[in-house]
């Protein structure tokens, strides 16, 4: 499946991961993501993430 990943909300990145990957693990994987690692360093870090598995992770920073 493809999940997609937002920073604020918008789409950053999109990765393929398994139908049956738990939220945790999508959540480390999309997290992981070079192009989501500068987002989140430029934004100032992460302050929540939100984690629809196995389509969605949208990262909230600060």
């Amino acid at each position: 499946m493809t999940a997609v990943v937002q920073v604020k909300g918008k789409l950053r990145d999109r990765m393929e991961v398994p139908a049956d990957i738990t939220a945790e693990e999508l959540e480390a994987q999309a997290l992981a993501l070079p192009k989501i690692q500068s987002y989140v360093e430029a934004d100032g870090g992460v302050r929540k993430v939100i984690v629809r598995a196995p389509k969605l992770v949208n990262v909230v920073t600060g």
